[in-house]
């Protein structure tokens, strides 16, 4: 379902949407007059040339609007996917998660499916926490952004908000009973690589870091991921691979040198 917030955004995507269509198709017909007349034969294959490209644009905002009229017609069809963003920070560290956790909403809200995505936080997280988090909010997507130790330990925080150490084989345990909607795991820590190959025997996807990763390129990870889950994708593209790739490529266009840390495993 969708909310009327979400179903007046569709509504007014679609006037802009179908706006634009007409004045485009308007550009083709004008276009089309002109090749009637046209004598010479370079301009001739310059607007011939120009048509198809129009209506390339014309079929992208054709299909854009199926896509609309879908969700308008059918809310009850439209299954959106949670994503749980986990937090922890315990003393003395001082990540910039909140900056973090900032991106992946702004890439969310920039994303062409953006209401297809819904969000869920959780802060200064415990055992207990994530344990309930993921059974109240049954994600398909999983995201903990804090510290990893190099044995694979994540660090959680106790109730004095000091170290929690937890380590890969509790993590896979957790994760085996939530195999059923979970789709994706992301390990935005240091080290995470144990973790993740461990969560992996149970879920599809699990993204974790081979060795220290520095707070920028986490950000930058984190962002380019999120965009490319927002995208719409090919229809021979898995959509966890894909926003990987996107992740990778926006640390390398950033020109960060930590483009190899991060890891992606399958089930």
């Amino acid at each position: 379902m969708i909310t009327e917030g979400q179903r007046r955004r569709w509504e007014l995507e679609r006037d802009a949407q179908e706006q634009l269509y007409k004045l485009l198709s308007e550009k083709v017909a004008r276009i089309r007059k002109a090749l009637t007349i046209e004598t010479d034969p370079s301009r001739k294959f310059q607007y011939e040339q120009q048509i198809q490209e129009e209506e390339n644009e014309l079929k992208k905002f054709d299909d854009r609007l199926n896509e609309i009229e879908a969700v308008l017609t059918n809310p009850s069809k439209i299954i959106q996917q949670k994503i749980l963003i986990l937090a922890a920070i315990p003393q003395p560290h001082n990540l910039r998660l909140d900056q973090e956790m900032r991106e992946i909403r702004a890439a969310i809200e920039r994303a062409t499916r953006r209401d297809l995505f819904e969000i869920h936080e959780r802060t200064a997280v415990r055992p207990q926490d994530i344990r309930r988090a993921i059974a109240e909010v049954r994600p398909q997507i999983v995201h903990f952004c804090g510290h990893g130790m190099e044995n694979g330990s994540l660090v959680l925080e106790d109730d004095a908000g000091n170290h929690k150490p937890v380590p890969p084989e509790a993590l896979a345990t957790l994760f085996k009973l939530h195999a059923e909607y979970v789709n994706c795991v992301l390990l935005n820590a240091c080290y995470s690589e144990k973790s993740a190959q461990a969560i992996s025997q149970h879920i599809n996807y699990t993204i974790g870091m081979n060795q220290p990763i520095q707070d920028q390129a986490a950000i930058v990870f984190a962002q380019g991921f999120y965009d490319g889950l927002g995208y719409k994708k090919s229809d021979n593209q898995e959509i966890f691979p894909r926003a990987f790739d996107e992740a990778m490529v926006a640390i390398q266009m950033e020109n960060l040198v930590q483009g190899q840390i991060p890891v992606l495993l399958t089930k």
